[in-house]
């Protein structure tokens, strides 16, 4: 925790910019300042709260993103792809032969620090702020749901952690014995947070367009939905999901392929996204995915491929719609781009010969110099189709099947798949998760989703990776996919080295457990 001090003169002496809409936080950095300049007028504490946004995609390509992409390689969803570049400490979390002190999980941990001792400062000085009371609530209701949006990323990762909950706790020389919280304590936390949120923040339809972006009502519930699902309160996230689905905000696309085309930035379905611009006074506001996660082929880097597996999923269901706008394969045309009618996916340098098309930029809409940090688009971190298919789970666990079904049609209906009616029991479940597969591919959400879900208690990783997993068997017994069998030098065994009683979890980074003087306890198994 003593890492989060030794970055306290840049965040309480810099005015940071956030990566949203460029009439919002897109500004100039302001120079030196002291702490109470941020808080002089409403301004000012405006840009503060921007700056704590930015930290959720992070700062640069190998933070707190790029772990979100690693976490997709981790699953069943994606390999890690680049095979012309060796990268232990990226392959290695991907085939979970992990190094502890990785680049990736330090960041990330780092990064959401100083997120959270952002939000806590914005809570500590904003209510001593001579502003309209109403935009006062409204900041504080943001600081609130990004606080407990790093939380919630925080104990997905890594189990139990360190609760800071003011700004003063950090100067507070005691900061370095703080010892992890339970997961319970930390659950507890999100949700006083975003409780709070929700009686404080305005709806989407409330916000000028220059502001759209912010946290919303509907985002607090949402995640909040989410937060639940997760600690399987299944009738609270039912409840919370519903509520979200009658806000009449929100409308599922009605073309699943414009959910991330490049100009449709907090669409109609957008509940929370960041967006991206291309600047080139500010190098790193622009999206990030399109290079790490494209083609090497197409002036990408070529990590996190889409398996064969993932393909599968989607021709099993005849589900033609969601796949070619999730996955571009090696010498076939590109959705959506009638520049690319031959994709080189160059399978010589990747495992699979297969691109993320959510992500893909179109030719069109590329910028020049075409780069990483420059490319416009959104990342997408909570929608309404999550929000329907979480309460599709959740009604099925708290013995309403009729409103799960209701809300699996829903999902389905907007892809022209039919949906059986008739499902019921462990049938309709298998369903609604195949469901989130399809719907969700490549948006993060798949490694988290197999460790929660359980059957017969059982977290279904361990029923998908490890020796004697689903998705390991089929790509050493099975697979005859001439890009994954030609392309060896990732292994085709990806996921054998699963433990269920290590790798339910990340661990913790050693630095941080060393500047705790060992108050911060590893993880069970690093």
């Amino acid at each position: 925790m003593k890492k989060i001090v030794l970055f306290l003169t840049i965040i309480t002496t810099l005015l940071f910019t956030g990566c949203d809409k460029e009439e919002f936080l897109d500004q100039p950095i302001q120079g030196r300042q002291q702490l109470d300049d941020f808080f002089s007028n409403a301004q000012n504490a405006e840009n503060f709260i921007n700056g704590i946004y930015r930290k959720i995609n992070g700062e640069s390509w190998w933070q707190v993103n790029f772990q979100r992409q690693i976490n997709e390689m981790a699953s069943d969803d994606n390999w890690a792809g680049n095979t012309a570049q060796p990268r232990p400490d990226i392959t290695g979390i991907a085939q979970y032969n992990v190094f502890p002190g990785s680049t990736y999980f330090n960041s990330f941990w780092e990064s959401h620090y100083i997120g959270i001792t952002r939000a806590n400062i914005a809570l500590d000085r904003i209510p001593g702020v001579d502003i309209d009371a109403d935009k006062k609530e409204q900041f504080l209701g943001e600081a609130k749901f990004i606080r407990a949006f790093f939380y919630f990323d925080l104990v997905r990762n890594f189990g139990g952690v360190p609760i800071v909950s003011s700004y003063n706790e950090i100067l507070d020389p005691s900061i370095n014995d703080k010892t992890r919280a339970s997961v319970e304590e930390v659950y507890a936390f999100i949700e006083s947070d975003l409780e709070e949120a929700i009686n404080s923040l305005p709806r989407k339809s409330e916000y000028a367009p220059a502001d759209l972006g912010r946290a919303t009502k509907g985002a607090a519930q949402s995640l909040l939905a989410k937060v639940y699902l997760y600690q399987e309160k299944w009738g609270d996230a039912q409840d919370m999901a519903f509520k979200v689905m009658q806000l009449g905000e929100y409308i599922l696309e009605p073309n699943f392929a414009d959910l991330y085309k490049v100009g449709n930035a907090h669409g109609m379905e957008s509940i929370f996204a960041i967006e991206f611009i291309n600047n080139p006074v500010f190098s790193e506001v622009g999206g990030q995915f399109p290079i790490t996660n494209g083609s090497r082929g197409d002036r990408g880097w070529g990590w996190g491929s889409p398996t064969s597996d993932l393909e599968n999923a989607f021709l099993s269901e005849g589900d033609n719609i969601r796949l070619q706008s999730t996955i571009i394969k090696h010498g076939e045309p590109v959705f959506g781009d009638p520049t690319v009618t031959e994709f080189d996916g160059k399978p010589s340098e990747n495992k699979s010969g297969r691109t993320n098309r959510k992500y893909y930029t179109p030719v069109a809409d590329r910028p020049e110099p075409y780069a990483r940090g420059q490319i416009p688009g959104q990342y997408i971190h909570i929608r309404l189709a999550d929000v329907i298919l979480m309460h599709a789970e959740a009604a099925y666990f708290n013995g309403d099947e009729t409103a799960a079904k209701n809300s699996l049609k829903l999902v389905r209906d907007r892809v022209s798949l039919n949906t059986n009616m008739s499902l019921s029991g462990a049938a309709l479940r298998d369903a609604i998760w195949k469901e989130r597969r399809l719907e969700l591919a490549l948006e993060q959400q798949r490694l988290y989703d197999i460790r929660r879900q359980k059957i017969n208690g059982v977290p279904r990783i361990t029923l998908i990776l490890g020796p004697n997993g689903s998705f390991v068997k089929y790509n050493t017994e099975d697979n005859t996919d001439p890009f994954e069998t030609t392309n060896l030098l990732e292994p085709m065994d990806s996921g054998s080295l699963f433990d269920p009683n290590v790798h339910m979890l990340w661990p913790i980074p050693p630095e941080e457990i060393q500047l705790s003087r060992g108050n911060i306890v590893q993880n069970p198994g690093y």
